[in-house]
């Protein structure tokens, strides 16, 4: 037996592969094949961006612009969500994030990129229908974290490889070009949802089982739904600040070229794929806010450590927890998507992927402004604030 397949063993050692149905593995197709077109230019889409005559400001108002309009689309989402088949969301929704690129690809200057932007935020309509989908289909409602993280392991998982070919692409054919198959790939994924079941949420009058077991285990359930979405918004903004100009930093400060910023961001999300089914499944084993605690500890020593760090094979080590320590999101939806009522679920799911947004809106522009200050500056905000959030987890995020 391959080294490999003793890695592969010991990763899904136990993890609950009888959850899955026919429409769960449909979806990790089209993450496989969607993010690997997205992943060919968006890790270094910044450096696409300063290369269009931006600067840092600029840079961080085309991605306000991308998080705004997501912001704006999400919550219309969760109700769509709660009313219409899903199926049908999902291909809507996803339809323009197959465009973006195209538009990328055609921009002479920064200002020409914001239209793209928008179409990526809005096809963010379809997030809470996707989310809904795969818990409403999870076989085995216990194991909702660990099927959930899995899905979007999948969507990481393309991440691992695509940034190293697209920047090896964007040499040899150049970046317009790659935006060009980006945009295609982005159309095949979608495609892929028409082979879904169609999925209906259950009319207000109908109450499962399900639904009786989370109203005894909380009578009011849509509070720690408010919690923890207002607290994954504080995460994401102070983790967004830090993270929003590193391909930058990494260019710029550390001195690597294009292909090894590309490199380093397959090896963050080679990160995200291993950490985020591992912390899936230690969410359903353990409580979940000691696994977004320790998601927070390791972005609190692999964030430390890029301002220290420049020899090259300890700086991949490095991307490796930077990236996975960004999974938190998937265990917020995991467990607000098990206490909401199945025909509140896409409503429910869009409260914190909204505040999220909302959050992630403001971060950029602040990052902006705080690299042109001193380009450690993004690092340092989110340090100081990780060990805060960190303690709350532990203490104060309550199941």
């Amino acid at each position: 037996m391959s080294k490999m397949a003793i890695y592969g063993q010991a990763l899904f050692r136990g993890f609950p592969f009888r959850a899955f149905t026919r429409d769960i593995w449909l979806i990790c197709l089209s993450n496989v094949i969607g993010a690997f077109g997205e992943g060919l230019y968006f890790y270094v889409f910044p450096l696409y961006i300063r290369a269009l005559q931006a600067d840092y400001v600029q840079i961080g108002l085309v991605f306000s612009a991308l998080y705004g309009a997501s912001a704006l689309t999400l919550l219309l989402g969760g109700v769509l969500a709660d009313r219409f088949d899903r199926k049908k969301i999902l291909i809507v929704g996803w339809a323009p994030w197959a465009c973006a690129p195209l538009i990328y690809s055609f921009a002479s200057n920064w200002q020409q990129l914001i239209p793209g932007a928008v179409c990526w935020g809005v096809s963010m309509i379809g997030v809470p229908a996707f989310n809904a989908y795969i818990i409403t289909s999870t076989a085995d409602k216990t194991k909702i974290a660990s099927v959930l993280s899995f899905v979007w392991a999948s969507y990481s998982f393309s991440y691992v490889f695509a940034p190293t070919v697209g920047g090896y692409l964007a040499t040899v054919i150049g970046m317009r070009l790659v935006l060009l198959l980006s945009a295609f790939l982005g159309a095949m994924a979608t495609g892929v949802f028409f082979f879904l079941r169609s999925q209906r949420p259950l009319a207000a009058s109908t109450k499962t089982q399900e639904q009786s077991v989370h109203s005894d285990r909380s009578k009011m359930p849509w509070r720690k739904m408010l919690l923890w979405s207002i607290y994954f918004a504080l995460i994401t903004f102070f983790m967004t600040v830090g993270r929003t100009f590193v391909p930058t930093f990494l260019s710029e400060q550390v001195g690597l070229g294009e292909f090894y910023v590309a490199l380093f961001g397959s090896v963050g999300f080679a990160g995200m794929t291993v950490l985020g089914v591992t912390m899936g499944h230690l969410g359903d084993r353990w409580r979940k806010p000691r696994a977004i605690g320790l998601c927070l500890l390791i972005f609190l020593a692999s964030t430390a450590s890029l301002l220290l760090v420049r020899e090259m094979a300890v700086l991949m080590l490095v991307a490796f927890f930077f990236g996975g320590s960004g999974v938190t999101g998937t265990l917020v939806s995991s467990f607000i998507g098990s206490i909401a009522p199945e025909n509140r679920r896409g409503l429910w799911l869009s409260v914190p992927q909204t505040l999220s947004l909302v959050a992630a809106f403001a971060a950029p522009y602040l990052a902006g402004f705080l690299y042109t200050q001193g380009p450690s500056n993004t690092l340092m905000f989110s340090i100081v604030a990780t060990p805060f959030l960190l303690l709350f987890a532990l203490v104060g995020l309550k199941e």
